[in-house]
């Protein structure tokens, strides 16, 4: 069996469901690979640490957070992409009714400092032609106390993470979703160390693989999917991970891990309009293409 350190840009949560079916399934397993999954710090955080390839050299990260470090010449690529587009939103108490980013006018957003999901959100309001100096944008941390004890009428998340955790809880929250509103962009996806992928390419192939398998697994098998992550952490809801399974499953790309040309010059197109990129890159330069 090949040891494998797979690093995960955040704490374990439904998000990352593909990487531990795969495990649990023995997809990993059988392909030969003993596979001990890392939890991350962030995107940011993630892309920079497989670009130093030192203690881990493939892992997962957000398309934006891959974009922007190999812009910046991190020897960084996607080998897959596993959600098609973002799955940030904006999220807020149903009865204030922010349905459309013009509705966040004269509001207050918070907004988590070094969070990807802020660059997509000021993203949203450029392809929205939405002044900033028009909201008022508070810091806070990345609980939702501060829209409960209603500091804010937005915050920003993965909707399958702490929107489905207050909506399993029988509250009234409403989701504004950044993709449905100009923001067509890749999210979650598997990186690689570039030195790495010229040594280890069949070994990073395998592990794609398996991780396809494990999402396949969270799309067939949802509910199966959701008992199986929920026994792993039990310390979650089992509503919570019910509800949160139904959103990554509907979320992720259609094949599985696939990723294009063309996604990724959207992708880019964005990133580069807010000017998040250091300098110009190509698709090939960010992604592996079979």
């Amino acid at each position: 069996m090949q040891h494998v350190d797979l690093l995960i840009d955040w704490k374990p949560a439904p998000t990352y469901a593909g990487f531990y079916i795969a495990r649990e399934t023995e997809a990993f397993r059988r392909r030969g690979l003993d596979v001990r999954i890392v939890e991350g710090h962030g995107a940011a955080v993630a892309a920079q640490m497989l670009g130093a390839g030192k203690e881990y050299w493939i892992g997962s990260s957000s398309a934006s957070a891959t974009a922007i470090g190999r812009s910046r010449d991190l020897p960084i690529r996607s080998l897959s992409v596993y959600y098609r587009r973002t799955p940030a939103v904006l999220y807020s108490r149903a009865e204030d009714r922010i349905d459309a980013p013009r509705d966040l006018i004269g509001k207050r957003v918070g907004l988590v400092t070094g969070s990807t999901t802020v660059d997509e959100y000021r993203a949203l309001l450029s392809a929205n032609r939405i002044d900033r100096n028009r909201i008022r944008e508070i810091e806070v941390d990345r609980t939702a106390n501060a829209l409960l004890d209603k500091q804010v009428d937005a915050l920003l998340d993965y909707e399958e993470i702490t929107p489905a955790e207050l909506q399993s809880q029988g509250r009234r929250i409403a989701v504004m979703r950044l993709a449905d509103f100009g923001v067509r962009i890749y999210s979650l996806n598997l990186v690689v160390n570039e030195a790495a992928w010229l040594t280890r390419e069949k070994t990073a192939r395998l592990v794609a693989e398996a991780v396809t398998e494990g999402y396949q697994f969270v799309r067939d098998r949802t509910a199966e999917a959701a008992a199986i992550f929920g026994k792993l952490f039990p310390d979650f809801p089992p509503r919570y991970v019910e509800l949160s399974m139904q959103i990554v499953a509907r979320q992720l790309a259609v094949p599985i891990g696939s990723q294009t040309r063309l996604g990724w010059e959207d992708t880019l197109k964005i990133l580069n309009g807010q000017r998040l990129l250091g300098r110009a890159v190509s698709p090939e330069e960010v992604a592996i293409y079979d």
